[in-house]
């Protein structure tokens, strides 16, 4: 555990910024669990053959990750990621759903000090997610190591329902109380420093002192890292309940943690995008999921309501224009691009693993109807008013034409970045297109491939959604790079 500095300072050997599932994975693996290769026969002929002389009794944190990566390829940009989803989840993209090819030691001696921080409980941003929905992903595709998600299913859920069988894939409420379950049972809940918000993270080199908050003395801020030229301070503040008398306040108790290493891993939907428009910040505009539901369980809309307008033709839009339908609540639905752009998601979805999405999709084009549904492709917001009034223009096209609507409620599903305002200058000293914000799919955090370590900060690490891995089970691969890379002496 971190050792007390002074008051409310820690020292640790690793900060985790971030508990979602690649946080989680990470703590699992600096806590002392190490995977082996279990004999288990792989389909790729070059990775079977390398993992034939490794044999079942050296770990694969002390294997050469960029040998082991050669010849293997998958859905992601990073190497690591593929190997260890190709070793957990073989042949995962060709459908199948095989046993894992590692087995997990518990090697206590291997441990290394550190804590998770996070704004939430553990599970990161699917705990801000709307309960009932489904998971894009199979069931299988969100699980930690050493923990199947169906025998975690099988041994909470005996008395509800099973998983739909068509699809395999979970609920967001399941997702979230099995990642609860995992760090309470694989015994790691300690590291774990729920509702901690981070407001700084800067790095400090050994000839550089802090002023002691009580004394006004300067002191180093953790003498025990010696042997590091620098080290990372990272401070920002949890609410604490304070009773006074009969009524209860909360306080700000502000905490500063310092560590020679920092890995962030806090995804990309802290923040939502917005379009920019007059009458964006109105009372009856929301920008998240989770928003509208509040809404529609907590205002009387009706059939006989003015629509809900929502803007938008990635997932949480459709997510949005399912929840009004089911509540027979009557939705204009506006995005920029024809329903058949090749770009939109809900295109490129299987019909048959993703029913529901398909039905927005053909709602979109036409094809099937609805009468709480009205779709307004190839159209953008211009304005919001404070009447409820929103105004609407065709793109693309010479017209000019303004067409005005009364809504009920505004929902705009347009995307999310991640919050790196702890960071100097936002992370944008750190992205592989440097001085631009960092974002999932065009500008990552630019990190060595193996190690997961930054390439402008040494000592700073990234993994999961920062660095382009948005799906959980390619996202977990940071955390095999980053436990090798600390755990060899950080050749």
């Amino acid at each position: 555990m971190p050792a007390l500095c002074s008051k409310n300072k820690l020292c640790t050997d690793v900060v985790i910024i971030g508990n979602g599932p690649s946080g989680i994975c990470l703590s699992y693996m600096l806590s002392g669990h190490r995977p082996y290769y279990n004999g288990r026969p792989h389909s790729n002929p070059y990775l079977a053959d390398k993992l034939k002389k490794i044999g079942e009794n050296i770990t694969l944190l002390e294997q050469d990750l960029e040998h082991l990566c050669e010849g293997i390829e998958g859905r992601s940009s990073n190497p690591v990621a593929v190997l260890f989803d190709s070793l957990s989840h073989p042949e995962a993209d060709l459908g199948a759903d095989n046993p894992s090819l590692l087995d997990w030691r518990y090697e206590p001696q291997h441990k290394k000090d550190h804590v998770v921080l996070g704004k939430m409980k553990p599970g990161g941003s699917w705990q801000r997610m709307e309960g009932s929905m489904q998971t894009l992903s199979l069931s299988s595709w969100m699980e930690l190591p050493d923990m199947p998600f169906q025998d975690w299913v099988h041994r909470n859920r005996r008395n509800e329902d099973p998983l739909e069988p068509c699809t395999n894939r979970a609920t967001i409420n399941d997702v979230c109380n099995y990642y609860m379950s995992f760090i309470e049972e694989k015994n790691i809940k300690q590291n774990f420093f729920d509702y901690h918000t981070v407001t700084s993270v800067r790095k400090v080199y050994q000839s550089n002192f802090t002023v002691d908050d009580e004394s006004g003395e300067t002191v180093p801020c953790c003498p025990g890292m010696t042997k590091h030229p620098y080290h990372w301070e990272v401070r920002g503040y949890r609410m604490v309940k304070c009773c006074q008398g009969d009524s209860q306040d909360e306080i700000r108790e502000e905490f500063c943690i310092s560590a020679p290493t920092v890995v962030i891993a806090t995804g990309t939907f802290d923040v939502p995008n917005k379009l920019g428009l007059s009458g964006e910040n109105l009372p009856y505009v929301s920008h998240s999921l989770h928003e509208l539901e509040t809404v529609i369980n907590n205002e009387p809309l009706s059939t006989n309501a003015d629509p809900v307008l929502v803007v938008g033709a990635g997932l949480s839009a459709a997510d949005a224009v399912l929840m009004a339908i089911e509540n027979q609540i009557p939705v204009v639905h506006v995005f920029r691009r024809g329903a058949n752009d090749s770009s939109i998601i809900l295109k490129k979805l299987p019909q048959n693993m993703y029913p529901e999405y398909h039905k927005v999709h053909s709602l979109m084009k036409g094809t099937e109807q609805s009468p709480f549904y009205k779709p307004m492709s190839m159209h953008e917001v211009v304005e919001l008013k404070d009447d409820k009034k929103v105004l609407l223009k065709p793109r693309r096209t010479k017209s000019s034409e303004i067409t005005s609507l009364d809504i009920s409620h505004a929902a705009i599903l347009i995307g999310s970045r991640p919050d790196l305002s702890f960071l100097s200058q936002e992370g944008r000293n750190i992205g592989v297109v440097q001085k631009y914000p960092i974002e999932s799919k065009h500008n990552p955090i630019d990190i060595n491939p193996y190690s997961y370590q930054s390439v402008h900060e040494p000592g700073l690490f990234a993994m999961g959604p920062l660095v382009g891995d948005n799906f959980v089970r390619f996202g977990l691969g940071g955390a095999l790079g980053i436990t090798h890379h600390l755990m060899t002496g950080n050749k």
